[in-house]
């Protein structure tokens, strides 16, 4: 489990977190939604052990995270930020490999479980045919189906992505939700996930976090979080949220722009 207890954070004078309280439990999948600004990646690099918290803020399985290792973390949580760094001379299969260094006990040396993990979490993500390519080669879609690899062969019982769909067209996106959603189901992973597109979570969440100037707004399920009101009070547009029998699910459609004329008319 982790939880988080009133965590506060800024940078400088600058303060990011307000009073935040979070709790992610075994085999779930939460969202992260709300405006550019509202603290979500924030959050999540807290919740990773990137960002310095102090005390009992955060809780990783009772400890405070703090006083844990980045071994210990790094064996409980994988994250994948938002933008990656720049590879030029790495082939896929290692940087695939570099998940497994925190269980790697002297130098770079692999075990045949490491090797396993690896080539398992290739063929999940669809990138073993091109394993001896270099990543800077790749697409954008691709090299991050390869990043997602990398935090799969790391095989955390947490797992944090910000913004996972960036660089994928419409098919990857909603195959890496599928994925999302198969790891929570097959593998008992719980994913905390930050999404720009609401439709997205409205997919893959059990519980949904709506951020709004660093505080949350509101969390609960989709159905009680993603509404017209919320989304008026957060996004500060008009939207509706309409629900399709066939699909069984609901959908966002936002209003649409006014100066252009394609607004939905108010009843």
């Amino acid at each position: 489990m982790i939880q988080v207890n009133q965590l506060n954070f800024g940078y400088g004078s600058k303060q990011i977190l307000h009073g935040v309280s979070f709790e992610a439990q075994k085999k779930q999948v939460i969202s992260l939604i709300g405006p550019n600004g509202s603290g979500k990646s924030t959050l999540l690099r807290c919740l990773s052990g990137l960002l310095p918290t102090t005390g009992a803020a955060v809780l990783l399985e009772g400890k405070p995270i703090n006083q844990c290792s980045n071994r210990q973390i790094a064996q409980k949580i994988a994250f994948l930020p938002q933008f990656q760094e720049r590879l030029t001379a790495l082939s896929v299969y290692e940087l695939v490999a570099m998940g497994r260094s925190p269980y790697y006990r002297s130098g770079w040396f692999s075990t045949p479980e490491d090797r396993e993990k690896i080539d398992w979490a290739m063929a999940y993500m669809g990138v073993e045919t091109f394993r001896n390519r270099l990543v800077n080669q790749l697409s954008g879609g691709e090299r991050q189906r390869v990043w997602i690899a990398m935090i799969l062969a790391q095989d955390t019982p947490f797992i944090l992505l910000d913004e996972p769909v960036t660089y994928m067209d419409l098919k990857h996106q909603w195959g890496l939700l599928d994925t999302i959603l198969s790891l929570k189901e097959d593998c008992g992973k719980t994913v905390i996930s930050v999404f720009h597109d609401i439709n997205h979570a409205i997919e893959v969440s059990d519980l949904v976090y709506m951020m709004k100037e660093g505080k949350i707004y509101n969390h609960g399920s989709c159905d009680q979080i993603i509404t017209e009101k919320s989304i008026h009070d957060v996004f500060e547009i008009p939207a509706k949220v309409c629900r399709f029998h066939p699909l069984q699910k609901s959908i966002v459609v936002p209003e649409g722009c006014r100066k252009c004329g394609r607004g939905l008319h108010k009843h």
